[in-house]
């Protein structure tokens, strides 16, 4: 074991009238200290030789003899002409000479960029992301004709496992936060609309409002950062203790077992959890509209079905839930086989993929709203 107590701090002595520099102690990187380099050397300024005397010196590694070269370096700044070393072992004079000849690398200061440069190498590190997601989503692609093509080969019990894991583990989660957001959205109407008598209007608020935008974007948000995360962090952990290239040495190509269940599985889930979150937001919205507004339960639900575009409101929901199932699932694994080095990469390539999978899912669903606009739907 190690016994600090053992070592003897560097220690630096000049001997102006003989013109010496003694160095005493052990002359390592755990006892070198700045000041000991610089301590008492302006007395030797205007000589022309001076010895540095090794004799004292206890222990030495490539950090000292470093140390040593650069107080000759000094030196020969402050003028002198000549410098011996003298009273160093044989074993100290080759360290010292294997050190003088592999000299400190010095790395160059970082360049200095532009605003222009920076905004160029932002573009391509997107740019690189973007062709390598595309070129994700090309071998998903491959990999599921492969099961169409020999059914074979299809892994039900691993898709049913991970319908588990995605859909029946959120239920609660997905329910929750539905049934609040339909309590928020009939809190909030409803009360300008009580000013004016329509309290019957609160129906047509939370239906439209939660069957049409909130519970498919709550939805998939929701499984974004619960079930997108995981996937990440799990194919992350496999890529760090190199399951996936076992995989590969066994003929299994890693997408067809790790990546395919799950976005079946999240495609099969994904609508069902919709209509679960549509029922929620609007339970939701007839607890307040119940006990606050007046609107009975007979009246919701007498009301419910003449909503104005009730039934295509419902539909693009679910219409949307394969398209925000695909982006969550492609994002997720794919962001998971990018993971390089330890265990700090699987942290940020899982917030990568929560935050590029969220971004998605709201650009696609403002898209989709004005293709819908569009199309009078």
């Amino acid at each position: 074991m190690f016994d600090s107590s053992a070592t003897i701090p560097a220690r630096l002595k000049v001997d102006d009238v003989a013109g010496r520099v003694l160095l005493s102690g052990d002359w390592t990187v755990l006892c070198l200290s700045e000041d000991v380099l610089t301590a008492g050397l302006q007395m030797l300024a205007g000589r022309r030789r001076v010895v540095i005397d090794g004799l004292g010196i206890a222990a030495m590694d490539t950090s000292g003899a470093r140390a040593v070269l650069d107080l000759s370096a000094r030196l020969e700044q402050a003028g002198i002409e000549r410098i011996d070393f003298k009273g160093f072992s044989e074993t100290q004079r080759r360290l010292l000479l294997l050190v003088r000849e592999m000299p400190a690398v010095i790395p160059p200061p970082p360049e200095q960029q532009s605003l222009l440069e920076h905004l160029g190498m932002v573009t391509l590190a997107i740019l690189k992301d973007v062709l390598a997601y595309l070129a994700f989503i090309g071998s998903l692609t491959f990999q599921a004709l492969y099961w169409l093509l020999d059914p074979r080969r299809i892994r039900l019990r691993v898709i049913l496992a991970e319908i588990q894991i995605a859909g029946v583990n959120a239920l609660p989660i997905v329910g929750l936060l539905s049934f609040l957001m339909g309590v928020v959205i009939a809190y909030q109407g409803g009360d300008p609309l009580d000013q004016y008598g329509a309290n019957i209007f609160i129906v047509d608020l939370v239906g439209l409002t939660m069957l049409r935008e909130i519970a498919p974007l709550v939805t998939a948000i929701i499984m974004a950062g619960r079930t997108g995360s995981a996937y990440t962090a799990q194919i992350g952990a496999m890529r760090i203790t190199e399951e996936v290239e076992a995989l590969r040495s066994l003929a299994i190509h890693p997408l067809e077992i790790l990546a395919l269940p799950k976005l079946v599985a999240m495609i099969v889930v994904m609508p069902l959890l919709i209509v679960f979150a549509d029922l929620a937001g609007l339970v939701g919205g007839i607890v307040v509209s119940d006990l606050l507004f007046g609107v009975s339960l007979e009246s919701y639900l007498e009301r419910l079905p003449q909503t104005f575009l009730m039934p295509s409101s419902f539909w693009i929901g679910l219409v949307k839930a394969p398209v925000f199932a695909l982006i969550i699932t492609s994002i997720g694994c794919h962001q998971g086989f990018q993971v390089r080095g330890g265990a700090a990469s699987v942290g940020y390539a899982t917030t990568r993929s929560v935050v590029q999978s969220i971004f998605l899912v709201i650009v696609v669903d403002a898209l989709f709203s004005i293709v819908f606009n569009t199309l009078d739907l």
